[in-house]
């Protein structure tokens, strides 16, 4: 089986665990059973729980518990109740950056109460886009982190000298191997973890441009399932030295249990998302994966290749690439001091 499509399902048999412990309302079932990402179904879950039970604690909602909660509660909801949750949450503590992610879950949360029932909220429902401005509390775009969410090179180095430190051999090389593939490429810790040897293709000319020499790896996207649907990846040099001779060293493993695995464990399992991130939590002194993907795109975006940029880290659209991964600052220093 696919490794996302193991992970999806495994998040999707806990999603339901924990919305039956919850008792958790059809609508709100529906609701999130219908996200396509399970594991942003969860993430959804840990803010809609929070919001509805801030809802009954100010009796803006009538019901002793979220279990109780019915469509028609939300008749009475109004814009300035979703402002002053917001702000009860930054003040006790909550970023501005993460409470206008909640505002933006519970927006979608709530768009989707009103069309449930539509014709019993006809009004709220035809109205919900004016509902949706009247929402006065405004947080922190992601954007607005971009250098924040950029590691210095000096952490950089300082973490892939950590690593070298670690004395076992096997740790040691696929930690390292992992580092300059995130590096090399800025792709996601699952696109990574789920890499196949048969997504790798290290030695050939490319099929997809007409260039000789472009090693590549293939990668399943965020929010796809289906091994079709797998995009390259063109490696640099580094990743590509890397991944050489993480290879190498895999093949004098005789105790491999997942045999497609590209990164495995001691014990010869696939190397999953969290053990990436635990790699990082432990030698990346605040360094996290996808900070490797901010990395890269603003590295890249200094040649003046924005679509390739795009393309490597597989958006939709380059405004994403722009406003939310590639900091335009980076290597700018020399430039403002020559004027």
């Amino acid at each position: 089986m696919c490794y996302k499509i193991e992970v999806q399902n495994k998040n999707a048999e806990k999603l339901n665990r924990k919305l039956d412990e919850l008792n958790a309302p059809q609508f709100l079932r529906d609701y999130l059973n219908e996200l396509e990402s399970k594991n942003g179904a969860l993430n959804y879950l840990v803010a809609i729980k929070d919001f509805l039970q801030w809802l009954i604690e100010s009796n803006i909602i009538n019901k002793k518990s979220i279990s109780e909660i019915e469509v028609s509660d939300f008749s009475d909801l109004r814009p300035q109740n979703i402002s002053s949750y917001l702000r009860y949450k930054e003040t006790n503590g909550m970023s501005p950056t993460t409470t206008e992610t909640r505002k933006n879950i519970i927006k979608s949360f709530i768009k989707n109460v009103y069309s449930y029932r539509e014709c019993l909220l006809r009004e709220l429902y035809n109205s919900m886009e004016d509902f949706s401005k009247q929402i006065k509390y405004k947080g922190i775009s992601s954007k607005n982190n971009l250098t924040q969410k950029l590691p210095t090179e000096n952490q950089l180095n300082d973490m892939e000298e950590k690593i070298m430190w670690k004395k076992d051999e096997c740790v040691r090389n696929r930690n390292i191997a992992i580092f300059r593939v995130l590096r090399g490429t800025g792709i996601r810790e699952s696109e990574l973890a789920g890499l196949d040897l048969s997504d790798l293709h290290l030695d050939e000319n490319s099929e997809y441009i007409d260039l000789n020499d472009m090693s590549h790896i293939m990668v399943l996207p965020k929010g796809y399932q289906r091994e079709t649907e797998k995009r390259p990846v063109y490696l640099t040099g580094s990743a590509l030295k890397a991944l050489r001779e993480w290879l190498e060293y895999r093949n004098t493993l005789n105790n491999i249990v997942d045999k497609e695995a590209v990164f495995i464990n001691k014990n010869g399992t696939r190397t999953t998302e969290r053990n990436i991130k635990q790699i990082f939590e432990n030698y990346g002194n605040g360094i996290t994966p996808h900070m490797m993907r901010h990395y890269y795109a603003s590295i890249m975006n200094r040649n003046g290749n924005l679509a390739f940029v795009q393309q490597q880290l597989g958006h939709s659209s380059v405004n994403t690439t722009v406003n939310n991964y590639a900091n335009g600052a980076v290597g700018m220093k020399e430039k403002l001091m020559e004027m």
